[in-house]
């Protein structure tokens, strides 16, 4: 309301990628276990994939780099890629290994979701295709779904729910500010 009335407070993406990334890292680490256990008694499975609680590093990337891409719903292409060359060594950093390989293999997941998204048409579903591809969810199905080699649509709807908790607020953030590079 007051933001209407005074305008939007202008805050710098070198100020916000701290927060962001260390509140997604957090989200990641938390939430991850309970998402593994999930997926180990989902029902709709023949067999628990018996993913452990702490092999979160692909699922940390996958939802890194889908708010990366989420970025260009919400910024123009020039404003997306500022903010990205600002994010990138930040999440990096907070993976704790070499930001070099983590950089390449970073770029490399935004390459893989936005190749899944030319087919699943939306941000959330790519993120869920990839969680489903990357833990090699397809060797868990019943048969009939392992022989057609398609994710069981139940499994996908859980997945797509499930990951859209882990999207920044974009929408609800600029109500309140206006960020710039």
């Amino acid at each position: 309301m007051l933001s209407k009335l005074f305008g939007k407070k202008k805050i710098k993406i070198q100020d916000v990628a701290p927060s962001y990334v260390q509140l997604i890292h957090e989200a990641t680490a938390e939430g991850f276990p309970i998402i593994a256990g999930l997926l180990n008694e989902e029902m709709e499975f023949a067999n628990s994939p018996h993913i452990e609680s702490d092999s979160n590093l692909w699922f940390r990337y996958i939802v890194f780099a889908g708010n990366l891409l989420n970025l260009e719903t919400y910024f123009s292409p020039e404003q997306a890629d500022a903010f990205k060359q600002v994010l990138i060594p930040e999440i990096t950093k907070s993976l704790g290994t070499d930001s070099e390989k983590s950089d390449a293999i970073l770029v490399d997941y935004i390459l893989f979701l936005r190749n899944l998204n030319k087919t699943q048409k939306q941000l959330l579903h790519s993120m869920a295709m990839a969680i489903f591809q990357k833990y090699e969810l397809n060797d868990y199905q019943t048969e009939r779904f392992q022989k057609l080699n398609t994710p069981n649509p139940n499994i996908m709807r859980e997945l797509t729910e499930i990951v859209a908790l882990f999207l920044w607020n974009w929408k609800a953030y600029l109500e309140t500010y206006k960020v710039v590079a």
